[in-house]
Order: structure tokens, then C-alpha cells, then sequence
């Protein structure tokens, strides 16, 4: 089963950012993520011993935001199961007036036979009959006959084995939603449990987390993670190998949807619906330090979008923005969203602009119910606003 709803929801390869192949093999995947656990525990030596309060929430917002990944697969899963009974259920309607009306024509072909041939047989008629021109009509008649309702009959039997295996598949298929909602009911349970765990955890050490927050050295030392990350992400991503040249076709090609990032100007979709309370470049409240990016307030549980077609390239709990996601958007561009509950999408995977890609939360010790949103240029941050259109 869980070898099932893993296939059913793998996530389609879509269109990705011109930087990156149309699919990612196995090899570079394997490879990439073992870099990043190799980059995770450079960038956890470099700081030698020093551990801050927000860390204690790690394993456990880790663990809500797998927990959540898992009941959006469920529900993935039961959504596709919903839809083929419902498709199997109108397949076994049609199959079944189908039937009945050959049921119908077989009754009218053996009566019409009885009529003519009354009870007398084959035979009898065409050895009996004085009239060439009628014991030709006959023999044709009678032909035609026998030949119908042996279609006709092939065809009820036919149609009578492909109900039966609408109805196997239908409750095989009503085993497997049954399955699916008992996995997502203990998936629920657990998602309730870390989350009441996290609670008591941010209870007890809410003053020290709020004291830590706004130590300028704190902040600082949160700026240059995510910048380190973000350079080594690059030199990762340039270093990979190039994609094989696909060979030549004589088909015409296929439109491309994708644009590069830089045409897109002004037209980037927003990645969450809430108020933009802090902006690019303002000072911080909290310590005096430059925001380098925008926090969006919004309730948690909802929806954050990708901005534009790209591929995950990060997706993990990091100190100071909690559950962070990163997409590769090619040529240098990427997109960062920080401060998550839930993180849908994992490393590798492609995503569309638009596409749900994690839900808001308050992680890695902020306080604030929201998104905190960054666009940065070959690792350099710069203002998202000019580049999303929040109409």
C-alpha cells in the first residue's frame, strides 16, 4: 500500500527553469542530496559547539512538517482512488444499459426466428419449400439470423466478464480508500501530537528564544548562514553536468511555457495571500539590521506558492528561518521561503509557477504567524516587489 501512494503521487515532471534538464536522474538526485547533508553539517562545524534555544524546536518542526507532507500524499492519494471509482461507476452504468439492450436485441433475434421458422427446423423449412425464390429468401434470412444472435451472444458474454472486472476493480479499489483513510487518520493523530509538543517546547523556552531574536550577533550570524547556503547551492548547481543534448527530431517542436526568470518582471505571482508587514531594506525592529527580504503576514495552514517554474534545490529546517525551501529558477535566480509549517515539496522536485509548495507556519523561533520571502541573484538578495505582481 504505502508502495502504491507513493506512485500514485509522485509529482509529474513539469516544465522547469532552462538550467536544468527535463528530469533529474536517479544519480544526480542521490548526488545532490548527499552534498546538501555534507553542506548541512560544514555550516553546523563551522559554528563549532554554540546552540541556540530556537534549536530544541528543531527535531519537532522537522517532524510536524513531515508529518504534514504525508497527509497532503494521503489525500492526494485518496483524491485519485475517488476519482476512478467515480470514473469505474459510470463505466459499470454504461456497461449495464449496454448490456441490457443486447439482452433485449438477443430476445427480439430468437423470437423473430421462432416466428418465421415457427417450430418446424432449418432443415425442414429449405427441403420443404416449393418456391425457389422463397427457400433463397429463407436461407438468407435464416443466415442472417443465426449469424446476429451469435454476435449478439459473443457480445453479452463479453460484456457480462467486463462488469465482472468493473466490479473487482471497484471494491479492490474501495479496500485501498478504506486503507488510505485509516493511514491518514493515524497520520492526523501524529501531526496533533508533534504540534502539542512543539507547544510545550515554545512554552518553556518562549522568553529565551524572544532574548536570543534580538541579539543583533544572533541575526548576523542567521544572515551569513543563509548567504553561505545559498552561495554553496550555487557552485553546486554550477558545477553539476550539463544535461545530454536530446537528438535530433523531425518533429515539430513543442511551444515552450517556460520564460526566463528575468523577462518576468512585474508579473511573478505572489507566494502567499497575507499583508506585507516588513519590506526589503527597512530596518529591523528587533536589532536595527536590514531586512533582506519581505515577511507576509498570514494564518497558518496556508497555501505557499512557487513564483515562477524552477526546481527545489533546498528544503529543510535551517536555524532562524525553521522550515526553508529553496527553488532554482536557472541563470542564477532563486527564490527562498522561510518561516513554513509544512514543507510539500522535497529536493529534486520540479515545480510550476503557482504550484503549492509549502504552508505558512512561525518556525525556527519567530513568534509571528506568516512568510518570510527572499529573491536573490547569483546569491545576492535583492527587493522582491518590483518583480511580484500582488494585485
Amino acid at each position: 500500500m504505502t508502495r502504491a501512494i507513493a506512485l500514485a503521487c509522485t509529482i509529474a515532471l513539469l516544465s522547469a527553469a532552462p538550467a536544468w534538464p527535463a528530469q533529474a536522474p536517479n544519480e544526480e538526485l542521490k548526488a545532490l542530496r548527499a552534498r546538501l547533508e555534507k553542506l548541512k553539517r560544514d555550516l553546523a562545524r563551522s559554528e563549532g559547539s554554540r546552540s541556540e534555544a530556537a534549536d530544541a524546536l528543531e527535531a519537532s518542526e522537522v517532524a510536524i512538517s513531515q508529518a504534514g507532507r504525508k497527509l497532503e500524499t494521503l489525500a492526494a492519494s485518496r483524491r485519485e482512488v475517488e476519482a476512478r471509482l467515480a470514473a469505474l461507476a459510470s463505466e459499470e452504468q454504461s456497461a449495464r444499459a449496454l448490456l441490457t439492450r443486447q439482452r433485449a436485441r438477443a430476445a427480439r433475434l430468437v423470437y423473430e426466428h421462432y416466428v418465421h421458422a415457427g417450430s418446424a427446423g432449418t432443415l425442414e423449412i429449405l427441403t420443404g419449400a416449393s418456391d425457389w425464390n422463397a427457400l433463397a429468401r429463407d436461407r438468407v434470412y435464416i443466415e442472417y439470423v443465426a449469424q446476429a444472435r451469435k454476435v449478439v451472444l459473443e457480445r453479452l458474454v463479453e460484456q457480462a466478464d467486463r462488469l465482472q472486472e468493473l466490479s473487482g476493480e471497484t471494491a479492490q479499489r474501495r479496500r485501498a480508500l478504506a486503507a488510505i483513510e485509516d493511514q491518514a487518520a493515524a497520520q492526523r493523530t501524529q501531526l496533533q501530537r508533534e504540534r502539542e509538543q512543539r507547544k510545550q517546547l515554545l512554552a518553556t523556552l518562549s522568553s529565551k528564544i524572544e532574548r536570543q531574536r534580538r541579539e543583533v550577533g544572533s541575526l548576523e550570524r542567521d544572515e551569513r548562514r543563509l548567504t553561505r547556503l545559498v552561495e554553496d547551492l550555487a557552485r553546486m548547481l554550477a558545477a553539476r553536468k550539463p544535461a545530454p543534448r536530446p537528438a535530433p527530431s523531425t518533429r515539430t517542436p513543442e511551444p515552450r511555457t517556460d520564460r526566463p526568470f528575468e523577462q518576468l518582471k512585474g508579473r511573478l505571482q505572489a507566494p502567499v495571500r497575507g499583508q506585507v508587514t516588513e519590506r526589503f531594506g527597512t530596518p529591523r525592529a528587533d536589532s536595527g539590521l536590514s531586512w533582506r527580504g519581505l515577511f507576509i503576514a498570514a494564518p497558518a495552514g496556508r497555501e505557499v506558492k512557487a513564483v515562477a517554474a524552477g526546481r527545489v534545490v533546498f528544503a529543510d529546517w535551517l536555524r532562524g528561518f525553521g522550515n526553508l525551501l529553496i527553488v532554482d529558477h536557472g541563470d542564477g535566480f532563486m527564490s527562498l521561503y522561510g518561516n513554513n509549517e509544512t514543507l510539500m515539496s522535497q529536493v529534486g522536485e520540479p515545480v510550476r509557477g503557482g504550484e503549492t509548495v509549502a504552508t505558512v507556519g512561525s518556525t525556527g523561533g519567530n513568534t509571528a504567524s506568516g512568510l518570510y520571502f527572499e529573491l536573490r541573484y547569483q546569491g545576492k538578495p535583492f527587493d522582491p516587489l518590483g518583480w511580484l505582481n500582488l494585485k
